[in-house]
């Protein structure tokens, strides 16, 4: 049975059957992947906590049936815990993460696409009043890196509009804050 170990950051997960859960990583070596993390809802699962959504984890996961590898170890490297009790900034990590996974194909690597995630939480807890500048220059830096954007070219617009006519579907993260009020 083939394993591999990756490094990456939970971008999306979501409920499959009883107990299971299919969990979507960012990784440096592989872009994008998708892995059923079983038995992770049950009460005596200890993997639960670190499979939390944008904790940046090294997983091992080896060939499953289908087209889903299996998680089988899971360490944590960063919780990002200090800005995760504050509902604007999970709102900034949520549109990061549904840009990236809107925008890149699955086992396609990107690894300057995940230096931009990694630094992007890593200075969450620092922005101020200028937070909605510093979120969109990290998102034009994801687009430009993915080749949507010509890298020296200066982009003016709405870059939420940009994305949602390149994915030909709304985004739902910029709106989360809008409609709570």
């Amino acid at each position: 049975m083939r394993s591999h170990n990756l490094e990456g950051i939970i971008i999306k997960r979501i409920n499959v059957g009883e107990a299971d859960k299919i969990i979507t990583v960012f990784t440096r070596e592989l872009g994008k992947i998708s892995l059923k993390a079983t038995g992770i809802r049950k009460l005596q699962s200890k993997r639960a906590g670190v499979l939390e959504l944008f904790n940046h984890v090294k997983i091992t996961a080896v060939h499953g049936r289908g087209n889903l590898d299996v998680l089988t170890e899971v360490d944590i490297q960063n919780t990002f815990s200090s800005w995760k009790h504050h509902l604007g900034r999970v709102n900034i990590a949520y549109q990061l993460a549904e840009v990236i996974d809107k925008l890149t194909p699955d086992g396609q690597p990107h690894p300057q696409v995940f230096e931009i995630l990694n630094t992007a939480f890593l200075e969450i807890n620092e922005l101020d009043s200028n937070w909605n500048l510093k979120l969109e220059t990290w998102i034009l830096d994801i687009i430009k890196d993915l080749g949507y954007w010509p890298a020296e070219e200066i982009f003016t617009g709405d870059i939420y509009k940009f994305i949602e006519e390149i994915i030909n579907r709304p985004l739902h993260s910029p709106g989360i804050l809008k409609r709570l009020k």
